[in-house]
């Protein structure tokens, strides 16, 4: 209990200052609050200021929201700058909206107001500075908080710089009305005298043009990370992207078409403060979820209803006014009414054939051609088709499952043995994977893995059945594949089994043979001094030396060729050889009997790549039994049927271990099986024992080809 409390005592005082400097920055971030409420004690009513009303009241609760989100994400997620970043934008929309109300009651008259031409020269020439911090950086921060580089970082520093510029050169104007910001009919006490007439125009406009080269690198910078990002990142930058594309769709259709078709000045009202207010509360509170909770709502989901009814909302209003506009120009003695009922029944017929159509295309922008399993199935065959290489096969279906289905990870293992032999991606895994195994010909040859288009989101079981069946369509060309790869494996083991066959070879030629035939002309030569010299004796003893080594030359010339084809199986073929071959071997284990029996005997003439392998697997085997088996009787049975030559070897031994794992031994007789394109399996033999199958195919002397062959 003391060590659990003491640790307690030291997580809080651990905690403690963490706290404090959160209330400190929560409250520097609202310090403009308490001065608007000052204002208000000194007499100045913001809502008898009309639109001034509006900005205060949007700036106090935005304001009050990034603090609030700010604090939070600095205590739980202190590693976040965007933390950092929602504090000082609190400060920014604090600031702004405590100096418009200054300005304004000021200009109201309803307070005396020193340094108000300061004040308003700050908005007048900055005012977008104080957006600038949620418009720009924000947008170019979500949701790590770096710059996707160092690049887009000075790119907006060059921005920001001709922003305060052209800014500060507006200032010099001789009174605050011409700014699209904040105008202030008032007197510039920083004005400059003699400037032309085009100054303030001129410079105001080449600031909206670096704000609006602010706004098109931050739309740029989403666009950029979101296509980098992968699983929680990415949907982190959906809320965030989906709330700005949405308000900016509202803001063009409220504003923006009715200003430029229609003419009206929709941005000097209160509603466009309200909805730029909104904006900047909803804001805090999209990135709120987007860092906190991303994981509890479907994203995917909303953008997918809003894109959809969204659609169809300005689908109708222009079909509606089209068709009454229309209509009414061409019966020009047809009233509203009758122009109305037109097109409210067209809307009522077309309404649901169109939202069909666009509910089809929005899931197929999101999802895929997930809703047409045949298309999906069909553009796969056509893929593999076009696959000319067989290395680019996986990597081409899991292209096309990835592309088709918009899935961020799709995945293609080949196994053998429960060994990874081969594998393709592309992405990387979002969430918990999907595994559907790929069977072929009752054979498991790999896994098909799938990740879900976001981490709580689960396929749907149209999508489970599409994904099934497209594992059932790859399963043959993965099995191909894998036989390929084995193929591949084959040829490069036999091309360097060759050489170092030949380099063996060389080897003992050289060290053995070559050193022999070099001492032996140098005794000749001795030979031939002391028969010169009428010293036979000597001669005789050199002689015998020279023999000695002929007859071990010999005997290294005949392991040689046995090494590379026992020459037994030559003169006794490969049933005696066998037979006199484990007769020799009893010696390791008396109490073994073994019976060699063929199937017919004798047996017919075999392939020479058939003898040698099944010499090689029997005499393995027959080995194994003796050294482990403790067996009593062995039995081995050649048999040849059908073009498929048929060995085994059995025995009553003690059977295998509970944790049988294949040695050099078991692996080498496999191998020698498949070079032959044959196979070789170990298993039990009755209720005790092992059994050995080794399944040789070879084509009869003679014999036909099958069917295709």
């Amino acid at each position: 209990m003391t060590t659990l409390n003491s640790a307690r005592t030291s997580t809080q005082l651990r905690l403690r200052p963490s706290w404090w400097l959160a209330v400190i920055l929560f409250l520097l971030a609202t310090a403009g609050l308490p001065l608007m409420g000052w204002l208000v004690q000194l007499g100045c009513d913001p809502y008898s200021i009309n639109q001034a009303s509006t900005r205060l009241i949007s700036g106090i609760i935005s304001s009050l929201s990034f603090a609030i989100l700010g604090t939070l994400i600095f205590l739980y997620r202190p590693e976040n700058r965007i933390g950092w970043l929602s504090l000082g934008i609190a400060f920014a929309l604090s600031a702004s909206s405590t100096i418009d109300l200054y300005v304004a009651c000021g200009l109201e008259g309803i307070i005396a107001a020193p340094g108000q031409g300061m004040a308003a020269w700050i908005l007048y020439s900055h005012g977008m500075l104080f957006v600038f911090p949620i418009v720009i950086l924000l947008p170019m921060l979500f949701p790590t908080g770096r710059f996707l580089s160092p690049r887009w970082r000075w790119a907006m520093v060059a921005c920001l710089i001709g922003l305060l510029v052209t800014g500060t050169l507006l200032g010099l104007s001789p009174d605050f009305t011409t700014a699209f910001f904040y105008n202030f009919p008032m007197a510039n006490p920083f004005r400059l005298s003699g400037l032309p007439s085009w100054w303030p125009r001129f410079f105001d406009d080449a600031r909206q043009w670096f704000f609006i080269a602010l706004r098109l690198l931050a739309i740029a910078s989403i666009i950029v990370r979101f296509k980098r990002s992968v699983g929680d990142e990415r949907q982190q930058i959906k809320w965030l992207a989906y709330f700005l594309a949405m308000t900016f769709g509202i803001a063009v259709f409220l504003f923006n078409i009715p200003a430029t078709i229609f003419g009206l000045d929709t941005y000097g009202t209160i509603w466009f403060d309200l909805i730029i207010g909104l904006a900047f509360v909803g804001i805090p509170f999209v990135i709120g979820i987007a860092i906190f909770k991303y994981r509890l709502y479907a994203i995917d989901l909303i953008i997918n209803r809003t894109l959809v009814y969204g659609g169809m909302t300005l689908l109708v209003v222009l079909l509606y006014s089209l068709i009454v506009v229309g209509s009414s120009r061409l019966f020009q003695t047809l009233n509203s009414l009758p122009s109305s009922l037109l097109a409210t029944g067209l809307i009522a017929v077309l309404f649901q054939p169109a939202r069909e159509r666009l509910q089809k295309g929005v899931n197929r922008l999101m999802f895929g051609k997930r809703d047409n399993p045949y298309a999906v199935l069909s553009y796969l065959s056509q893929q593999l088709q076009g696959t000319a290489v067989p290395s680019e096969t996986l990597t081409a279906i899991v292209q096309t499952i990835a592309d088709t289905l918009k899935l961020p990870y799709v995945a293609i293992e080949l196994t053998e043995q429960a060994a990874q032999v081969g594998q393709a991606f592309v992405g990387m895994p979002v969430g918990e994977t999907v595994e559907l195994p790929l069977h072929y010909q009752k054979e498991r040859v790999g896994r098909l893995l799938v990740s879900p288009r976001a981490a709580n989101e689960r396929f749907t079981p149209q999508e489970t059945q599409l994904l099934a069946d497209i594992a059932a369509q790859t399963a043959p060309v993965a099995s191909a594949t894998r036989l390929t790869m084995a193929l591949q494996r084959s040829r490069e083991k036999l091309v360097l089994t060759r050489e170092e066959e030949r380099r063996r070879i060389r080897r003992d030629l050289h060290d053995g043979f070559g050193p022999t035939m070099a001492s032996q002309t140098l005794k000749l030569d001795t030979v031939l001094e002391l028969l010169l010299e009428d010293d036979p004796q000597a001669a005789v003893k050199y002689v015998q030396q020279l023999k000695g080594q002929t007859q071990q030359m010999v005997a290294d010339i005949r392991q040689l060729v046995y090494e590379l084809y026992p020459s037994v199986l030559d003169e006794l073929g490969l049933l005696e050889a066998l037979r006199i071959h484990v007769a020799q071997m009893r010696g390791v284990n008396g109490n073994l009997t073994v019976s060699i029996e063929a199937a017919p005997d004798p047996l017919p003439p075999l392939p020479a790549a058939i003898e040698v392998a099944a010499y090689r697997i029997v005499l393995e085997a027959v080995t194994n039994v003796m050294r482990h088996a403790q067996a009593v009787r062995c039995v081995v049975l050649l048999a040849v049927d059908n073009g498929r030559f048929t060995l085994t070897v059995s025995d009553d031994g003690i059977g295998l271990p509970a944790t049988f794992q294949r040695g050099v031994g078991l692996t080498s007789m496999r191998e020698r099986a498949e070079e032959l394109g044959g196979s070789c399996a170990i298993g039990l033999h009755g209720e005790k024992g092992t059994r050995v199958t080794a399944v040789l195919p070879f084509q009869p002397p003679g014999g036909s080809k099958p069917p295709g062959g």
